[in-house]
């Protein structure tokens, strides 16, 4: 499997990395993305108690929505709704006539009355809210497909490949796996790799990303990230 640092996917698909506004994707994470560092890590005195973990992925996500003019997106996992709304803005800045419907047991009608209440009705007006199992969701979606599926769900190797299973036969342009642990890093529960190692008759790409662009108080070099995530596209 092809593996591609963020920024070099970027210029890629003809993104100038000098024109990405990292501003904007904070302000996003700030309400949907931003976590803690507890007072017992090391971390917690020497840099400060918050961190933006990942906010890679929703600059390439609008990216992708916006550079290959993406109208039909399936996100598995609403979680806080950090991609949710980086995909959505992207609908909105370039008028893009999409949908995003987004599936999670867990979603939290207060929560997303609260960001409402931040971020633009536009926004939301692209978005639809199913509020179940992945599992259930399949099973009325049959003769769906999308352009873009985003797999960010429960991480367990089975469920995984129930969310590939359907995946393979319903999207257009890409499939994005959040979560690919090398196997220098374990992680309990966190067994995507082992299903995406196993995707055959696709084209496969680690995409290596997390603060690569955004500030690292970590200081972590690129050569230590090991994990990442996969995009999936049909072969040519």
């Amino acid at each position: 499997m092809k593996t591609i640092m963020i920024k070099d996917k970027l210029q890629e698909i003809g993104v100038k990395i000098e024109d990405v506004v990292l501003g904007d994707f904070d302000v996003i994470g700030e309400y949907t993305a931003k976590k803690s560092r507890t007072p017992d890590k090391s971390q917690y005195k020497s840099v400060g108690a918050f961190f933006r973990p990942n906010y890679e992925r929703g600059i390439l996500m609008y990216h992708l929505v916006a550079k290959k003019q993406l109208r039909s997106v399936l996100e598995i996992g609403f979680g806080r709704g950090y991609s949710t709304m980086c995909m959505a803005k992207a609908m909105c800045d370039f008028g893009i006539e999409g949908k995003i419907i987004t599936v999670d047991p867990n979603l939290d009608e207060k929560f997303i009355k609260s960001l409402t209440e931040i971020f633009p009705s536009a926004w939301f007006s692209k978005i639809i809210f199913f509020k179940d199992t992945a599992e259930n969701y399949y099973k009325q979606s049959k003769n769906e497909k999308f352009d873009f599926i985003y797999i960010d769900g429960d991480h367990r190797y089975e469920a995984v490949k129930k969310d590939w299973d359907f995946a393979k036969d319903h999207f257009n342009n890409f499939v994005l796996f959040d979560d690919y642990h090398l196997p220098t890093k374990s992680q309990a529960d966190i067994e995507c790799a082992s299903l995406i190692d196993q995707i055959e008759d696709f084209s496969k790409e680690l995409i290596i990303m997390d603060r690569r662009i955004f500030f690292d108080d970590r200081r972590m070099p690129d050569s230590e990230i090991d994990y990442g995530q996969v995009l999936v596209s049909s072969r040519e």
